[in-house]
């Protein structure tokens, strides 16, 4: 069971949403890897630590909200952070500051944590279609898909 879990607990709130977990990890493992870029380079790193960090910040916060609209536009947030981190990616990577199997590993995070929130996003958005939003902004285990599931 990972660090940000809580064993037994049934509310676990946005922590325990899988594509939170996965976008948590990917900020970190971004963090790490950009840390120690060269001093003439930390305004290009802190960008992209910064794309990465607002990803599950996002997430977080549009689960906070009260309203699915609220919700999905955070994660819309969320899903343009990604694109964001992604470019910076490549863009250090074309330009030396980052090695190409430091991208790679970084990006294979990137997708299955983009893969998670599409799912989140594509649950949501089916669930605002057929009126079975809880207008409180209580999210129950039988509101997210298999895919995007609450760890049990």
């Amino acid at each position: 069971m990972g660090r940000n879990q809580e064993s037994g607990s049934r509310n676990q709130g946005f922590r325990g949403l899988l594509a939170w977990q996965k976008a948590d990890e990917l900020a970190s493992a971004v963090y790490r890897a950009l840390r120690r870029v060269p001093s003439a380079d930390k305004w290009l790193a802190s960008q992209a630590i910064r794309a990465a960090i607002s990803v599950p910040a996002n997430i977080a916060e549009g689960y906070g909200r009260g309203s699915l609209g609220d919700y999905m536009r955070f994660l819309d947030i969320a899903r343009g952070s990604f694109a964001e981190l992604e470019y910076y990616l490549h863009f250090m990577e074309r330009e030396g500051i980052i090695d190409a199997s430091e991208t790679g590993r970084l990006e294979e995070i990137k997708q299955e944590a983009a893969r998670l929130l599409n799912g989140l996003w594509k649950s949501l958005k089916a669930k605002g279609r057929n009126g079975s939003w809880d207008r409180t902004g209580t999210i129950t285990r039988g509101d997210l898909t298999d895919d995007v599931s609450i760890n049990p």
